[in-house]
């Protein structure tokens, strides 16, 4: 199977998850009307303001044209998703993938499986209610792979174009790093020489594995014991003289994305990854190639999924509207 887990996921992917769980609101707390429906399951106007709610967007409360326009908008992306509800229920996911995703997304935002579990609790969610919506999005990441993904092509010319066109976006004004860390904290000159040197082959380990393709995130979550590690080893931005002077050495000559060598300091022994190495002045292309790639096809398939939605998958269904 494709690596479907290409497509973004973030904290809004688990409010999103959060939100869909919820209970729907009881029958007295509001006069319902039906809006719409597709395949003859009615879409209420209560559905509708607990869609708005969840994808954090204000519904007008009066009647007029512009407020009506506006709810007829957040409608239709409700209607699409319920159209692609129905279309994805036909796609076999295996227990494995929906594994995969959960520990992609707890990778991704730096949780563990407790701490998943946790946010679901204290907000009257069950595991099995989250795993069957995890379920759900498993299902249309691998529809909008077959049917929009894996029909983008970005060309060598598109990035060229859009590169010479946004150079004030890859610009800088001075030369700036990147970082993340894993510490393994130990006080060379205090502490008895074996266990500083069982520190330093603990870093060695752990640096070996960050060379071989093990996932930094990951690494830095287990072994760092910087408090970095709950941001999976993440530490922000620095300039040159802002970085300890030892690190500075290791981190200077190093390209976006490489690892350095194990570095001794007060603190103990780090591995630090240059996640960006910005140089004063505009950044070259093949610096900033694999970032514009991703960024036109992020464009390219929101257009084509849109275009399939509008053109192709709804003509499989039936859509009645009454807003």
């Amino acid at each position: 199977m494709k690596h479907y887990a290409r497509i973004g996921l973030g904290a809004a992917i688990l409010l999103a998850l959060l939100c869909s769980c919820l209970a729907p609101a009881r029958a007295d707390q509001i006069v319902d009307r039906v809006i719409a429906t597709v395949d003859g399951d009615p879409i209420t106007m209560q559905d509708l303001r607990r869609y708005a709610a969840a994808s954090g967007t204000t519904l007008p409360a009066d009647d007029s044209p512009q407020s009506q326009e506006a709810k007829r908008k957040v409608l239709q992306k409700l209607i699409d998703e319920k159209v692609m509800d129905h279309e994805m229920s036909t796609i076999p996911v295996e227990e494995e993938q929906v594994d995969r995703f959960i520990a992609q997304f707890e990778a991704g935002n730096h949780i563990t499986d407790e701490e998943l579990r946790a946010q679901l609790a204290q907000h009257g969610i069950s595991y099995d209610a989250y795993r069957k919506r995890a379920r759900r999005e498993v299902q249309k990441l691998l529809m909008i792979q077959r049917q929009v993904q894996d029909k983008i092509v970005i060309t060598e010319s598109q990035i060229q174009a859009y590169y010479k066109s946004h150079l004030a976006d890859f610009t800088a004004s001075e030369e700036r790093f990147r970082l993340a860390q894993i510490l393994i904290a130990v006080d060379p000159v205090a502490a008895p020489p074996a266990v500083v040197e069982a520190a330093r082959a603990k870093a060695e380990a752990v640096r070996k594995r960050a060379l071989k393709g093990d996932n930094f995130a990951e690494l830095a979550a287990r072994y760092s014991d910087d408090d970095s590690k709950t941001q999976g080893g993440e530490l922000g931005y620095f300039k040159p003289d802002d970085i300890n002077e030892q690190i500075l050495a290791a981190i200077s000559k190093l390209k976006a994305g490489q690892v350095s060598p194990v570095i001794k300091t007060s603190h103990g022994f780090h591995i630090v990854k240059v996640e960006e190495h910005q140089q004063a002045g505009v950044r070259p292309l093949a610096d900033v190639h694999e970032l514009i790639r991703q960024k036109l096809g992020q464009q390219q398939m929101e257009a084509q999924f849109r275009h399939w939605v509008n053109t192709e998958l709804i003509k499989d269904h039936s859509v009645q509207t009454y807003l």
